[in-house]
């Protein structure tokens, strides 16, 4: 059995390219001979988005030649409350506990958004009647590793906060997939434990800052031996990307043209750029330089599905630190290292490095600008 796992399409009346997107997901359950679509919650961005779009979306997973999924998410939990009906070979995880359905013989498992662990208990009850075939569950939920549990600055064992999941909870769990929703960046490859296999497919189209590259759904192939997920692009869906630059004192033409020569020549109208623009600059005004940019910006656009600015991070070198001026002093003042000052090294790299700095001595330097206003120029 196949089946095709998407999530967090965040529906809304404003946002038609993202009910486009769903559709080509729709057509996709075809064309990959998929008997399953599983949407693993934030269906739609609101409440009231699910009321606007109902008859739009109900018209749409009726048309999908197989069997529909849906648990609600932490966007959505309210929109599937009263059990209404999104079509015929629809199946809707309405209320606050989780739901046991099966297609072609394999379980499928929806649990609904729910605080905490309530939502990995729930899971495990239901799982383990589940005899040793493989199974299939769709959660809404953050999945952290226990290696890097001090980072979350979370107990594995909570009641509240945002619903979570951890990679140990599934050491001794049946042969799964776990179709995951609520992060917007798919999982390329797939988390494994034992036996389980957990992926995020992402958002089918881009939605926000972060949200990089190539848009993805899973297609997951359910067998005797196991699963097998697999990423598969959305076709005709634009990427995301993200671009920096940054300024530093004396170097802001070069800047400005490396800006321009990006955006003329890595122009792509299926690319949603999301364009960041900081740093210090001595020779133009802060005005002036973003006036240079956004004027750039304007320029190219057309070439592009779409170009973020964002807010232009740009100031003037005289609101630098102390310590950082005197590092640019130093740095201005100084002199590259000769060759030959380190023939009496015995280590190659370093002569090689030596080699390197005067063949590139501007390079080096706006580099070593570049750390040093970056990380000492926010200091104030």
């Amino acid at each position: 059995m196949k089946l095709l796992h998407t999530a967090d399409v965040h529906l809304t009346p404003g946002a038609p390219e993202r009910m486009d997107a769903l559709r080509t997901v729709c057509r996709m359950v075809q064309e990959l001979a998929c008997s399953a679509l599983v949407v693993a919650g934030d269906l739609f961005d609101s409440p009231e988005a699910a009321l606007d779009l109902r008859a739009e979306v109900r018209e749409l997973l009726e048309s999908v030649e197989g069997e529909v999924f849906i648990i609600p998410g932490n966007h959505d939990v309210e929109a599937f409350r009263s059990g209404e009906y999104y079509g015929r070979n629809v199946h809707v995880c309405s209320g606050p506990e989780a739901f046991r359905w099966e297609v072609d013989g394999v379980p499928v498992i929806g649990v609904p958004y729910l605080p905490g662990r309530e939502g990995w208990e729930a899971l495990r009850r239901l799982a383990l009647r589940q005899e040793s075939s493989p199974l299939v569950a769709l959660v809404h939920a953050n999945f952290y590793s226990s290696s890097l549990s001090a980072c979350y600055f979370l107990k594995e064992d909570g009641h509240s906060g945002a619903a979570c999941l951890w990679d140990r909870d599934f050491e001794d769990f049946p042969p799964s997939y776990i179709a995951l929703g609520h992060w917007h960046n798919p999982t390329l490859p797939a988390f494994a434990v034992n036996d389980v296999r957990a992926a995020y497919s992402g958002t089918p189209y881009p939605l926000a800052r972060g949200e990089t590259g190539e848009r993805r759904v899973f297609l997951v192939e359910v067998s005797p031996e196991g699963v097998f997920p697999q990423g598969v692009k959305i076709p005709g869906v634009p990427r995301r990307e993200r671009v920096p630059f940054f300024f530093v004192p004396g170097e802001e033409e070069k800047t400005l043209e490396e800006m321009r020569l990006f955006l003329e020549r890595g122009s792509s109208d299926q690319v949603i750029l999301d364009l960041e623009v900081e740093g210090w600059v001595a020779n133009v005004s802060e005005e002036a330089c973003a006036g240079e940019v956004l004027s750039l910006v304007d320029r190219y656009r057309d070439r592009w599905r779409d170009v973020n600015t964002g807010t232009l991070r740009i100031t003037g070198v005289s609101a630098l630190p102390g310590i950082a001026r005197r590092c640019l002093q130093f740095l201005r003042e100084s002199e590259p290292p000769a060759v030959d000052a380190l023939e009496d090294c015995s280590e190659p790299c370093l002569r090689e490095l030596a080699r390197e700095v005067r063949e590139d001595r501007e390079g080096i330097y706006r580099q070593a600008l570049s750390f040093i206003m970056r990380y000492l120029g926010a200091v104030k």
